[in-house]
């Protein structure tokens, strides 16, 4: 039954389709609608928007930027629309994009949030499935022509075919990381498996038939274009391949690497012709001249050589102001041009002499000729378009920088380019087309959230600054010298009231470390907490030393190391120190206060050394060997005043304080990483290098069960009628407590410890993330995005860093159809 306008924007049409026939189907519907369409149809949904044809273009750009993980969830539709749609043409929306590009918003007809809206009353009315609501506009544009190519790792590379239908991409993926993609339906054509390191040099030949590609694994490669077949490999290069050439007849492959030199290869034989020598550092650019006479390099010594192909002399030398990553002949070979210092460099051939005045507008680290007499050049924030007889800009793209190094292709029709990054997204695009606003989010990236799980507040860091997200999902600014505390973690107390942060104090006479409390609800500072470090344990200098610190449970005590070796406790209410605990003259990795409040534990991971002090006396009561790398292998019961330590030597120790009755068990020859007691410290956990979890009475030592696993597992945790447990191939197990038979499965990472005590709580891995109920195997909603990091405040509110977006910026909000947020 075919669809139409009217009936293709209501939600429930698009669910069936998708439910019933698949995301191809959903598309082809869309696209039929859109082209039986007239350009001025209307229609008024009744309590909402008038829609048009511009509502089905969006809704399929929506439709395809989710195209995968709908494929897989496609429960999650309006999920993924509301979530796009929403901050699409809001007025709202306009706070979260430069200033730059055509503004949805501002269009008379813009209605796609108001549709948006209409379909979460509907939704919410008649009841409905868990969901996660993104407060933030996601990356992807809605109307225009860029597309993404997505890859599974970072792209250096790309490369248009002579026809401008094919790109080429080169990724860091080990194996399946050359890729070919048609142009004009953005779909991936071929990928070639081979190389085992990041593709760096990638190029077609003239006649689309063959792709060469050279990797950090110090090979080039040559393919069939259309099959995928590999044809040859050039491997055991003097270093990693940075740059490949076909000459322009197709017969010969050039392959500069950063051993210094350049080979040339028989395309049709993968025979060896010539070796050319003359650069003293690293090769990291080729093009061969159109005549296929000349080849011309470009390497970090700061040179442009020219060589004779036929001989292997070398025809010319150019100095550059810097290093040369690429180097290109225009098409008529009439100039050479490289990036050069202060901005581009183009050389006559008829006798390599520079041309004098042609600058740009910045540093560039890619050149590229579109036809004879114009430029295409990468700097570190934009794609531009230079004239070569005035120099004048005559069009330019910005983009966000993250920082890494990108490449770009501009096609030979000249009616695309292609942009790579580090987050694996290819943006390709129509050249001079309008560029979508620009989001803010993908400017600022991320690089470190904290905060209390089911806290009130959450810390977001850039490089530059330091922001909060409190549990609305409202920014505020944090006090200026929060920004002077770098990447270091920030503490809250219990009832998250309090937040600490370290500073350093460098402009006084004698440089010292210290605390900063603040107010969480105003962000105003209350006060700071510094004394003079001991002699001989001064950490000032030691600026990326990790500085522990923790709240007591009850909120009266701070306890924090500000010198090497020793850990302070001050009275929060006033600031005044109560304690100085001195231990092994080695940076402090660990502080924290057991559960009742009654003693502060203090580790040493250089040493292996754990120490336990009484919080009333100062007193020490247990200094004992621990495992605390990488991570501490020690636990408190929450209700019992029991202490279990692990360590190197395969021994479990267990403490009960304060009497000091002490129980050693012997697991076996490994290391025990990990250890966990239940709250009222009668059973034990314990994970060793064996790949064994063994479960123990505390009380009398005797082995409950141990559980085998197919991995190393990490960590443990035990709650109610469960047994939690993570490893190291990226998977979380639920066992029966009471038999420790298993239950249940899932690939990912989760914290055992959130698992058990969260409200919520989230599986991270190589798959879009997965949030779930307590204690409970079964995902309540999912998210498209791979995320690095995620922080889960009270109601639901998620803070997350994205791994697929690397460090971009998600605020979310869990809507749970069992009654939570």
């Amino acid at each position: 039954m075919p669809h139409d306008l009217a009936s293709l924007t209501e939600l429930s049409t698009l669910e069936h389709l998708l439910s019933t026939q698949g995301v191809e189907a959903l598309l082809a519907a869309l696209d039929s609608a859109l082209a039986q369409t007239p350009k001025d149809a209307r229609v008024l949904r009744e309590d909402g928007p008038t829609v048009g044809p511009k509502t089905l273009r969006v809704l399929r750009k929506a439709i395809a930027l989710d195209a995968n993980f709908l494929r897989a969830h496609p429960e999650a539709l309006f999920q993924c629309l509301y979530n796009r749609l929403r901050w699409y043409d809001a007025p709202d929306a306009a706070a979260h994009y430069s200033g730059e590009g055509a503004k949805p918003w501002s269009d008379p007809e813009a209605h796609l949030h108001a549709l948006a809206a209409q379909w979460r009353r509907q939704r919410e009315s008649a009841g409905g499935a868990s969901w996660v609501e993104s407060l933030l506009p996601l990356r992807g544009a809605l109307e225009g022509v860029d597309e993404v190519l997505w890859h599974d790792s970072q792209v250096l590379c790309a490369a248009f075919d002579s026809s401008g239908t094919r790109l080429a991409t080169g990724s860091w993926s080990d194996g399946h990381n050359v890729h070919v993609w048609d142009v004009t339906t953005a779909r991936s054509l071929q990928v070639m498996e081979g190389h085992e390191g990041e593709v760096r040099g990638i190029a077609w030949s003239a006649d689309g038939k063959r792709l060469a590609s050279g990797s950090r694994d110090h090979d080039a490669r040559i393919w069939d274009a259309e099959t995928g077949a590999q044809l040859h490999a050039f491997t055991g290069q003097e270093g990693q391949v940075t740059s490949v050439a076909f000459s322009p007849e197709g017969t010969l492959l050039a392959v500069g690497n950063l051993g210094w030199r350049i080979h040339l290869y028989d395309v049709a034989s993968g025979r060896k012709v010539r070796t050319l020598q003359g650069h003293q550092q690293s090769v990291l650019s080729v093009a061969f001249h159109p005549s296929g006479r000349w080849l011309a390099s470009g390497a970090s010594d700061d040179t442009v050589r020219v060589w004779d192909v036929e001989t292997g002399a070398q025809v010319a030398r150019l100095d550059s102001d810097t290093s040369v990553g690429t180097v290109a002949f225009s098409p008529d070979g009439e100039w050479l041009a490289w990036a050069a210092l202060d901005g581009v460099a183009v050389a006559r051939t008829r006798d390599w002499k520079r041309m004098e005045g042609l600058k740009g507008e910045g540093r560039y680290s890619q050149v590229s000729w579109l036809g004879t007499s114009r430029l295409g050049l990468l700097r570190y924030d934009r794609l531009e378009v230079l004239e070569l007889g005035d120099g004048v800009t005559l069009w330019t793209r910005p983009y966000a920088s993250d920082g890494h190094e990108r490449g770009a292709a501009f096609s030979p029709d000249l009616k695309h380019f292609a942009l790579t990054a580090a987050d694996g997204g290819v943006l390709l695009s129509e050249l001079h087309a309008p560029a979508p606003p620009t989001l803010l989010a993908e400017e600022h990236r991320v690089v470190n959230l904290w905060g209390q799980a089911e806290g009130n507040i959450a810390i977001a860091k850039r490089f530059d600054a330091a922001f909060a997200i409190d549990a609305r999902g409202h920014m505020r600014a944090v006090p200026a010298d929060a920004n002077e505390s770098g990447l270091q973690p920030w503490r809250f107390s219990p009832d998250g009231a309090l937040a600490a942060y370290p500073v350093l104090h460098l402009h006084e006479e004698l440089p010292r470390r210290g605390v900063q409390l603040i107010d969480v609800e105003r962000l105003v500072p209350v006060r700071a907490l510094s004394v003079p470090p001991l002699e001989g344990r001064d950490a000032s200098k030691k600026l990326t030393l990790e500085p522990p610190m923790a709240f007591s449970p009850d909120g009266q005590w701070l306890a924090a190391v500000i010198e090497i070796g020793v850990v302070r406790v001050w009275r929060v209410a006033d600031g005044k120190l109560r304690h100085t605990l001195k231990g092994p003259a080695t940076p402090v990795s660990l502080v924290e206060f057991t559960p009742d409040g009654a003693y502060v534990v203090s580790g040493y991971a250089e040493a292996s050394r754990l120490m336990v002090h009484d919080l009333g006396t100062g007193a020490l009561v247990l200094d004992t060997q621990a495992m605390l790398k990488p991570a501490p292998a020690y636990a408190v019961a929450a209700r019992a005043p029991r202490i279990a330590v692990g360590r190197a030597s395969g021994e479990l120790e267990i403490f009960d304080l304060p009497a000091g009755f002490r129980r050693v068990l012997q697991l076996s020859n490994e290391p025990v990483i990990a250890v966990r007691l239940s709250d009222d410290g009668g059973r034990v956990a314990a994970c060793s290098l064996d790949d064994r979890v063994r479960l123990f009475d505390a009380g009398t030592g005797g082995l409950l069960y141990e559980v085998p696993h197919p991995a190393m597992p990490f960590s443990v945790a035990m709650e109610g009628d469960w047994l939690v447990t993570r490893s190291d191939d990226q998977t979380t197990r639920f066992f029966d407590l009471a038999t420790g038979a298993p239950r249940a499965v899932i690939q990912g990472n989760a914290e055992p410890e959130e698992v058990t005590r969260r409200k919520y709580w989230e599986v991270l891995g190589e798959d879009p993330v997965a949030f779930h109920r307590r204690t409970d195997p079964v995902p309540m909603a999912h998210f498209p995005d791979v995320l690095e990091e995620d922080l889960i405040l009270r109601d639901g509110l998620v803070v997350a860093r994205g791994r697929t977006l690397r460090d971009f910026l998600y605020v979310l909000r869990l809507h749970d159809a069992q009654g939570g947020a």
